[in-house]
């Protein structure tokens, strides 16, 4: 007779996130892998069809290189590797506080609509409205991010 384990909701939340975040890994090392290796060998190596090794190098362009000292692209990427579980809170917290946020587009009263910068310090607050980190999270990676921006304290 078989058991079936039971299954939460969460457990299935985390292995989408780990979904998405494993692709993204699987994107970057293809690229750093076709500077060494061809098309050709690559699709033979990992059993799969050249076109597709052409098209996934493709998709792999578009996606940017983590930067050293985070576990992500992106203060969202970020958010995201917290949410498979792959980082803890601590880590989440110290690296969105010290992430080096683009500045965040303003208008000028009228034209609400603002170019969608990326990397900003709404990203954070994306995250928060996606559901990949809770609301005291959010607290506290602000405070973090206030008080590494006014430095140290005499």
């Amino acid at each position: 007779m078989t058991v079936i384990e039971p299954v939460s909701v969460e457990q299935v939340r985390r292995l989408r996130h780990r979904q998405v975040v494993d692709r993204l890994d699987e994107l970057r090392s293809l690229r750093r892998l076709s500077a060494t290796m061809s098309q050709t060998a690559l699709a033979k190596a990992l059993a799969i069809t050249q076109p597709t090794v052409n098209s996934a190098l493709k998709r792999a362009q578009h996606i940017p290189d983590v930067p050293e000292g985070f576990s992500g692209a992106s203060p969202y990427e970020i958010a995201e590797r917290y949410a498979a579980g792959l980082i803890d809170r601590e880590q989440l917290i110290y690296e969105l506080a010290r992430f080096p946020y683009a500045p965040t587009p303003t208008t000028d009263g009228y034209d609400w609509l603002t170019a969608d910068v990326p990397n900003t310090v709404g990203d954070v607050g994306d995250a928060l409205d996606d559901g990949l980190i809770d609301e005291d999270t959010y607290v506290a990676i602000q405070q973090r991010i206030t008080d590494h921006r006014q430095g140290p304290r005499p």
